[in-house]
């Protein structure tokens, strides 16, 4: 029958591949939520570092066109001026020189790119300054006469074939007398303030900011070539950008990009800003590089490591069940060595010795009896035995937590480490067959070791709070008989509510009595589940059937409290619909000579 059993079953195999699909699935994890979280970072590092710059530059433009209609105040409200608005005449030819001498000081002392100024009266009249940059596409002039009240940009154009790229701005120029319009003033002025401003808002090494008109012209762009066409004539036209305001991602030019684009509160026009995404996401990359990195560090320690880890803990194991097949076949003379010096190693084969040599004595003794009693002290044997393995199974998952700990610790994984640290004493504390009747403060010691798991788990919900006068600590009581009841609420009361819950833990006395008060803020205890309890607890269930149970359940502890202390102490449940529900354990209120100074509390894990 052995000899058909699969390899794969032993200890090796299985912690090999137990540890190749861990690391497998470690990776796995890792490189999504790196992927993930690093994405999300991408972005809201994009949509900040775009908004700030975004804001500049519309503070920028405002300031600059502000600054721009305000300086033409003191010219606009000259006498000169005024006049050639008003009508021909009213102008003589003195007056067309001291004009063009005062928008020539104009442009000296204020704004030298301006290219050229234009004065339009509302007969449609026009003085230039400049004859030799006159626009001649009649679309712009069409736009200088029908913009009226208001002050208007238009956007960028080029004069003539190879002339300079310039802007308009539209000033309605308004009576000293009548407070009427009486025509425009057209500025007309090179990109260069712009470019110096955008320029300075680069992103990157190749991430641009660049200006789109409500007419969908580029108004500014570092691809001069594009400047003043429409957006459909360039290699912008791949560009979605009617999605409106905000940040996205979208295909341009066979790469990925990221993509903002919020309006000027000045112009009305968007600012635009494109940078590719692996431009960045380079620490993505670099995530995903170490990730992969520490897959090959973690396959090379399986492939070499593990095996040797893994002897060190079959051999004692092997050498063992050598012993147990000689001792099987009857050879009670043999004993097994101290062949490592693990300590569980050490305890197992001084317990082994010890059984191997009870075996022996129990077979010298039982020989001199009779049938039926060398079959009543078999059965003892053999129930030995099993007690001896069940107690040696635990080690094993001791073992694993405290491997889980260290790998935690040495990954700086505190979370993992808190948890594999406080599973472990939880386990030993509730497997030790000795010591079956505990204190309080035992028993919550290791309670809150619980709760604090819990807390890991909801680490923002969930809400504890175990507080026990240092008075009471000292009572002595059954193990586990508190902690199951709380395992019961984080059950059918934090678990049910998505962690959104809360447990308390305290306790008073009543004459002679200890009432110990577990609450939570669950749904309650369904009505008929509490007749149920509250029938099995009238009942006491001291037949043993209570044992019966996969888990230490309500009626469990009342049983083993009712036959501890008598029929008057145990456990009673309480329920409020809705509101949550109060278990509540009744003992004996007696000190032990143990002097327990320190109260439990613990809240807010």
């Amino acid at each position: 029958m052995m000899s058909r059993i699969s390899p794969f079953r032993s200890i090796k195999q299985r912690m090999m591949i137990y540890f190749t699909v861990l690391s497998l699935l470690s990776a796995c994890l890792t490189t999504g939520f790196s992927h993930y979280f690093y994405s999300k970072a991408v972005n809201e590092e994009f949509v900040m570092i775009t908004s700030e710059a975004t804001g500049r530059l519309n503070h920028h433009m405002e300031f600059y066109f502000q600054q721009m209609k305000n300086s033409t105040r003191t010219l606009l409200n000259t006498r000169l001026v005024q006049n050639w608005l008003v009508g021909p005449s009213s102008t003589t030819l003195d007056d067309i020189t001291g004009l063009e001498k005062e928008m020539n000081n104009y442009v000296s002392f204020n704004f030298r790119e301006i290219n050229n100024m234009y004065l339009i009266s509302n007969d449609r009249r026009v003085y230039t300054l400049n004859n030799t940059n006159v626009p001649t596409d009649e679309t712009i002039m069409e736009r200088w006469h029908k913009s009226a009240g208001k002050v208007v940009l238009t956007p960028t154009h080029r004069l003539g074939e190879n002339g300079p790229l310039v802007m308009d701005m539209v000033i309605p120029v308004y009576s000293n007398h009548t407070t009427k319009m009486i025509g425009k003033l057209v500025i007309q002025f090179s990109l260069s303030e712009l470019d110096a401003a955008f320029d300075k808002s680069r992103l990157g090494q190749s991430g641009t900011f660049f200006l789109i008109s409500d007419e969908d012209i580029v108004v500014n762009h570092p691809n001069k070539e594009w400047v003043g066409k429409p957006r459909y004539e360039t290699l912008l036209s791949g560009l979605e950008l009617n999605k409106g305001v905000g940040t996205y991602t979208q295909k341009w030019q066979d790469e990925t990009y990221l993509v903002s684009q919020f309006p000027s509160g000045y112009t009305g026009w968007s600012i635009v800003c494109t940078v590719p995404y692996d431009e960045m996401s380079k620490g993505l990359h670099s995530a995903v590089f170490s990730t992969m990195l520490t897959l090959a560090i973690l396959a090379a320690c399986i492939t070499f490591l593990i095996p040797y880890l893994v002897k060190q803990f079959v051999g004692p194991i092997k050498h063992m069940k050598a012993r147990m097949e000689l001792v099987s076949m009857g050879n009670l003379e043999v004993r097994a060595q101290d062949v490592s010096s693990i300590y569980e190693y050490k305890v197992l084969t001084h317990s082994f010795n010890n059984m191997v040599a009870q075996l022996d004595g129990l077979m010298r003794e039982v020989s001199d009896y009779k049938v039926k009693e060398m079959q009543l002290q078999l059965r003892q044997s053999q129930a030995t035995v099993r007690a001896l393995q069940n107690q040696i199974n635990p080690h094993l998952l001791y073992n694993t937590l405290d491997i889980i700990k260290s790998i935690a610790y040495l990954e700086e994984v505190p979370l993992i480490e808190k948890i594999a640290h406080n599973l472990a004493d939880v386990y030993r504390y509730a497997s030790k067959w000795s010591d079956q009747e505990v204190t309080l403060k035992d028993e919550l010691d290791c309670l809150v070791k619980y709760l604090e798991i819990v807390h890991i788990r909801y680490p923002k919900k969930f809400e504890s709070d175990v507080k026990v006068n240092a008075k009471f600590l000292a009572c002595p009581m059954i193990k586990l008989s508190i902690q199951p009841i709380v395992e019961n609420s984080v059950k059918y009361a934090v678990e049910a509510k998505g962690g959104n819950a809360a447990i308390i833990v305290s306790a008073y006395d009543e004459r002679q009595d200890l009432i110990i008060e577990i609450a939570d803020n669950g749904p309650g205890i369904p009505v008929d589940t509490l007749s149920e309890l509250k029938k099995n607890f009238d009942n006491e269930r001291t037949n043993g059937a209570a044992f019966k149970d996969e888990s230490i359940g309500l009626a469990n502890v009342h049983a083993r409290l009712s036959l501890r202390f008598g029929n008057r102490y145990g456990v009673t449940a309480e329920s409020f619909p809705g509101r949550g529900s109060v278990v509540s354990i009744r003992i004996p209120f007696t000190s032990s000579a143990a002097d327990v100074n320190t109260p439990v509390e613990r809240e807010g894990l």
